[in-house]
This record gives C-alpha cells, sequence and structure tokens, in this order.
C-alpha cells in the first residue's frame, strides 16, 4: 500500500529551497513522518496517543514510508543528530523486514573521530547516539519480523565500535540469541553477554536498612580491579 502523494513544487528555484529546509513537505507520507516525530516529542497522553495512530498508519504503507525516511535521513545526514534519532525512532515502530538492511548500515557506520576542543558532546558522541538508535530500532522490529534477528548478528560481526557492539550484543541477548553471540564474540568481550537490565526495585535505596552489610556483587572501591571512570568537569571552549 502506498501512501505518496507528490506535492507541487513548480519550477521556481525559491520552492527548491523551501523543499530541502522543510523535508516532511514533500509528500503526504513525509507529513504523516513528521507528524510522528513531532508527537514522538510532545509530553502528555495525548502525545502518546497521537503517536500510536500516527504508527498505525505508517505501518500500512511501511515500504513507501521507509523510502520517504530514507530520503530524508540522507538529507540532514551528519547534520540535525536528535531528527536522525527521531526518524530511526518511528522506523523501529512502523518498519518491516524490509527496513533491516538500513537499519543495519546505520549501525554501522563509522564513528567519526573525536577531535581536540570538541567539549562534552563532540561529533563522535552523537553519531555513536544515531548509531545506538539504529540497533534499538532492529530490535523493535526484530520483535515483530523475528527473521530481521538475523541482521543483529550481522551487525556484532562486523565489529563496530565499543559503544554499539555492547548495545547490539544486549539486543541479541534479548531475542534470544545468547548462544549464537558467544559463537560471535572473541571470549575476551564475552562479559559483554553478562550486562543485563536492572529493575527499578534494585535501584532504589532501603532507608531502613541499619545492618551496613553488603548484598550481593559489590565492586572494587580501589587497586587495580577498580576501573571506573573518574569525574571531571567538562571544559567548554570559553575554559
Amino acid at each position: 500500500m502506498s501512501c505518496q502523494k507528490q506535492t507541487s513544487s513548480g519550477d521556481s528555484d525559491s520552492l527548491g529551497v523551501r523543499a530541502a529546509i522543510r523535508p516532511f513537505d514533500k509528500s503526504a507520507t513525509g507529513w504523516l513522518l513528521g507528524q510522528a516525530v513531532r508527537c514522538l516529542n510532545t509530553a502528555g497522553k495525548e502525545g502518546e496517543f497521537e503517536y500510536t495512530r500516527l504508527v498505525e498508519v505508517l505501518s500500512r504503507c511501511s515500504r513507501d514510508a521507509l523510502e520517504t525516511l530514507k530520503s530524508i535521513f540522507l538529507q540532514v545526514k551528519g547534520g540535525d543528530t536528535p531528527l536522525r534519532w527521531n526518524l530511526l525512532y518511528v522506523l523501529g515502530d512502523v518498519g518491516d523486514e524490509s527496513a533491516a538492511d538500513f537499519l543495519e548500515g546505520a549501525a554501522l557506520t563509522p564513528l567519526p573521530e573525536r577531535q581536540d576542543g570538541e567539549g562534552c558532546e563532540s561529533h563522535k558522541d552523537m553519531e555513536m547516539l544515531v548509531s545506538t538508535g539504529a540497533v534499538h530500532a532492529l530490535h523493535r522490529v526484530a520483535k515483530r519480523h523475528p527473521q530481521v534477528a538475523d541482521h543483529v548478528l550481522k551487525v556484532i560481526s562486523n565489529r563496530p565500535g565499543r559503544p554499539i557492539l555492547i548495545e547490539a550484543v544486549k539486543v541479541a541477548a534479548e531475542l534470544g540469541l545468547r548462544d549464537r553471540v558467544r559463537d560471535l564474540l572473541p571470549k575476551e568481550d564475552h562479559w559483554i553477554l553478562d550486562i543485563r537490565r536492572a529493575r527499578p526495585q534494585e535501584l532504589i535505596a532501603d532507608p531502613e536498612r541499619e545492618d551496613g552489610k553488603e548484598r550481593g556483587f559489590t565492586p572494587p572501591k580501589s587497586g587495580s580491579l577498580y576501573t571506573a571512570p573518574s569525574v571531571v568537569r567538562c571544559m567548554g571552549k570559553e575554559g
């Protein structure tokens, strides 16, 4: 099914400029994607309800949605990181198996090198958000279309940057692919399989606790086994 209806662009150069600035205005599917991004960033139940309805509509024309989204994504590639992350999130909710190759490619896009003086949010950090967003979008597509899970394994086998690899391993484990991931990873990376999502109850301190005893695993507080990063003040260019 197609949602596409191209809007008139005419022969005016000014219209072409406006189309480049407003990437969601080129078609009906583009407009729907733009509304989905807007609702995704709208607080409250009303935004959630509208987003759910838009996902239902876009899911009926998922091939159209994919091609339109890819076009918009490429227009802003290397630019608006939040927009690209939002587009991948929407694709994770509306995409079918045809979206798997695109999401795999987005996850495996090489990360740029960190440049001196970039501060806390470097170009590499921003691209890392986009790549991990693609991994989690693959996860949600794979839960609806199990055959897509193989693309998560392809991400792992391509040995992306460590942050991307960790997210892909976590996703694969949640999809029930732990044994296959163990075969793909070198032995020194098997520790990634031990990472799990903590339950909210585990993160709440007990104000009534008085015994002073450690419970469960306690990480080392010092010495050679203490590997937690130290907290330092993030200095911008202003110093």
